[in-house]
């Protein structure tokens, strides 16, 4: 079986960020929606983001207390 390698979180941030910042310019060149509009979609993108960065921060502090609770007993 072939091992992972750990890939160092700053080398997948940015690899993520061209990908999605390659992925993004190709959708507005496509789309010829002018900035305002684009701006718009992108605030309603980063919205739905947080929203699900907060649920999971939630979930992770839920589950760490679990294991707080487990350890407990």
């Amino acid at each position: 079986m072939e091992e992972k390698k750990n890939i160092p979180l700053s080398v997948l941030m940015e690899n993520t960020k061209g990908k999605m910042t390659a992925a993004v310019n190709q959708i507005v060149n496509e789309a010829k929606l002018p900035a305002y509009l684009i701006e718009g979609i992108l605030l309603g993108i980063l919205s739905d983001v947080r929203n699900q960065k907060n649920l999971e921060l939630i979930s992770d502090y839920n589950a760490m207390n679990q294991e707080e609770k487990e350890g407990e007993e």
